[in-house]
């Protein structure tokens, strides 16, 4: 055997693990996903997770979401503590009438990332146009990557 026949069943076995691995954790999304979808029982009214008619803009797209988010979003708090990237996933629900409630953040590495990412959403006043199922407003939970990173 060939340093180059050595070299491709090495390539053949990380490609074939990695198809297991990516087989695994989509089974696994799939599943997550199904589990979701469930309702639940509250004494708010449900939200609907599968909008299929319409689902909530923000005016302007995400681009102006992003934007507002950024002008509403303290940067010195992280500073101070030397953290010059910071990632989450912010979770919350669109209201009928467009409103943002039930924030909350997930995936964060320090309280302060998910505080300052909570203040900055709580003061985002522009209101999202609402989802819509079968011509009827609904609530709607969303999920938004945030991601903070200083420029050098």
């Amino acid at each position: 055997m060939t340093v180059l026949e050595d070299k491709i069943k090495i390539m053949k076995k990380y490609l074939l693990l990695s198809l297991v691995f990516l087989g695994l954790f989509s089974a696994k999304a799939q599943r997550e996903s199904l589990t979701s979808t469930r309702p639940k029982a509250s004494s708010v009214s449900p939200v609907n997770t599968q909008v299929k008619d319409k689902n909530p803009e923000f005016p302007g797209g995400l681009g102006a979401f992003r934007k507002e988010f950024v002008s509403q979003f303290q940067t010195q708090p992280l500073l101070a503590l030397g953290i010059q990237e910071a990632s989450a996933t912010a979770m919350f629900v669109v209201e009928k009438d467009g409103s943002m409630s039930n924030i909350k953040i997930e995936s964060y590495k320090n309280v302060i990332i998910r505080d300052e990412f909570i203040k900055a959403l709580k003061k985002i006043n522009t209101k999202w146009i609402p989802g819509e199922k079968d011509g009827e407003k609904v609530r709607v939970r969303m999920r938004q990557p945030l991601i903070f990173k200083t420029v050098k």
